[in-house]
């Protein structure tokens, strides 16, 4: 294993093949941005399975680069080299105390995957189970921890112009640590199988391998094998008898199932995901899981809401409710912004509204404003556009939107209108009377005041002490020319009146005076750029 120097050598190094030394020797190179975003992926493929890894989460936060560079670490393939089938043995042995003959009649010594985290064999257990046994890596949380923080201590001597393209360089860093430290102990992986076995317990179309919960360590998972289409082969769905528009919907209900009612949802959906089995659609690899709290559930539903209201204040205040913000935002500009986002959606109702580029749209805005949004949310845009793509690619005339619009007028868990209760409507009707009969008197104390000349209006001005000192120069510019006019006159009847007698040295000085002032004044304006 390398040393600490050594790697960060490694890793400078390879950046820099790849074109990356300018960013600590001036700015990022606009013309240049979507060549970028193609090397720093072709440079995290080189530095190995661990920055494959730190690639494919960064991946899931769209908050935190450019959309070309996110677009770039979603393409890092998530397959390494095969390691050695006696490490399985060793690793196995470890963590259970005995050695896989003792548990298994036979395991398959070719993997049927090798990723960079972790390899999977197929087995048959003493009790005649076929299963697959998922292995981590050797030493790679040592080394995948290890080149997270290397790769953060690199950023950190970037220049600011390279820092300012991520949100919040510490946070993400922390961030992305701590899911890798979650993702690479496989009993929150068991543990998710199991809740999410539960939660769609109802639900015929959908499945999940069984974990067993034995032979499950932070190192080792074994789970029931699943026989079916994998990767959602076109040809074999063809093949089989499937009918592509089905699956295509049972994928969308599925997902919003997950999302709305249960808050519990697959974070990585793509095919390689996804099982075909008996007319069911069977989700593996639940390293990374979305899971919503009831707050987030509701500020989702009030957010659509308030796209359908129209109401931008609304918008406004639930996102900045939602984030974390690290700086004063402009929240005139804010507005402004959120009003220009609207408007691609003023002309669609509830059920039109594209739910995955309504979150990309918002993550855009509040990006701009370094505002960092929950990680729920963050990791749902990224799981809907996966979703997104892998039913157009099933389907490409499916009718996502029409499919949400339909779930989301026949499910009890989305509101679009908030409920009545038979109290709320008693106490809305007592407001508006007692409103009502106030009504007529307010309207009279207006009318006196302004009949009376008491009418103060009160105006409030979005930054007003910088408008305030752009309207007192002006102010004051205006009353210097004044007095430069009136010193020229005053100077030209002084000339005047003085010419009979030869005493005219006085006008001519105030005369001089007011010219180099006038000259003076013309710079000031003309160096101000408002001429």
């Amino acid at each position: 294993m390398k040393s600490n120097r050594e790697r960060l050598t490694e890793i400078a190094s390879v950046l820099a093949s790849y074109g990356f030394g300018h960013i600590y020797r001036t700015r990022v190179r606009t013309k240049h941005k979507e060549q970028d975003a193609t090397n720093l992926r072709l440079a995290f493929e080189e530095l190995g399975p661990s920055f494959i890894k730190i690639g494919q989460i960064i991946s899931t936060r769209q908050d935190l680069l450019p959309p070309s560079y996110i677009r770039e670490m979603s393409k890092l393939r998530d397959d390494a080299p095969p390691f050695d089938y006696s490490e399985i043995e060793r690793i196995f042995e470890e963590d259970f105390k005995e050695p896989l003959s003792d548990v298994f009649e036979w395991v398959n010594e070719t993997p049927i995957a090798s990723a960079s985290v972790a390899q999977v064999h197929k087995a048959k257990m003493l009790s005649g189970e076929e299963v697959v046994i998922k292995v981590q890596r050797p030493e790679i949380e040592e080394n995948l921890l290890r080149d997270i923080q290397l790769f953060s201590r690199i950023v950190s001597m970037a220049p600011e112009a390279v820092k300012e393209m991520l949100v919040d360089v510490e946070a993400a860093v922390k961030e992305i640590e701590e899911t890798t430290k979650r993702e690479l102990d496989f009993r929150n992986e068991g543990q998710a199988l199991i809740k999410f076995k539960r939660l769609n317990t109802e639900i015929d179309a959908v499945a999940v391998p069984t974990p067993y919960l034995a032979y499950t360590s932070k190192r080792v998972l074994v789970e029931d094998y699943v026989e079916g289409i994998r990767g959602l082969n076109l040809q074999e769905i063809r093949k089989e008898g499937y009918v592509k528009k089905d699956i295509a919907e049972k994928l969308v209900y599925s997902f919003l199932t997950q999302v709305f009612k249960d808050g519990y949802f697959h974070g990585d959906p793509h095919p390689g995901n996804i099982i075909l089995r008996n007319k069911q659609i069977v989700f593996i690899d639940f390293g990374i899981i979305g899971e919503l709290s009831e707050t987030v559930k509701n500020d989702l539903i009030k957010m659509m809401r308030a796209i359908v209201f129209e109401d931008i204040d609304q918008l406004m205040n639930l996102l900045l409710q939602m984030a974390i913000t690290k700086e004063k935002i402009d929240r005139f500009a804010f507005s402004e912004d959120l009003h220009d986002f609207y408007q691609s959606y003023v002309s669609k109702g509830f059920g039109q509204i594209n739910l995955s580029t309504f979150f990309s749209d918002v993550l855009h805005v509040t990006r701009k404003y370094k505002m960092v949004m929950p990680n729920d949310f963050i990791l749902l845009a990224k799981s809907l556009t996966i979703i997104e793509g892998v039913v157009s690619e099933l389907y490409p005339d499916i009718n996502i939107m029409e499919i949400a619009s339909n779930y989301i007028k026949a499910s009890d868990d989305i509101k679009v209108l908030d409920s009545f209760s038979a109290e709320k409507l008693k106490l809305s009707a007592y407001q508006l009377a007692t409103d009502s009969i106030k009504l007529p008197s307010s309207i009279k104390r207006a009318l006196d005041t302004v009949n009376n000349g008491r009418l103060m209006l009160h105006i409030d001005i979005v930054h007003f002490e910088s408008k305030w000192r752009e309207v007192n120069k002006m102010v004051n510019r205006l009353v210097f020319a004044v007095i430069i006019a009136a010193l020229v006159l005053a100077s030209a009847i002084i000339f005047v009146m003085a010419e009979a007698t030869g005493v005219s040295l006085f006008a001519i000085i105030i005369f001089i005076g007011a010219g180099i002032m006038g000259l003076w004044l013309l710079i000031s304006i003309i160096k101000s750029g408002t001429l």
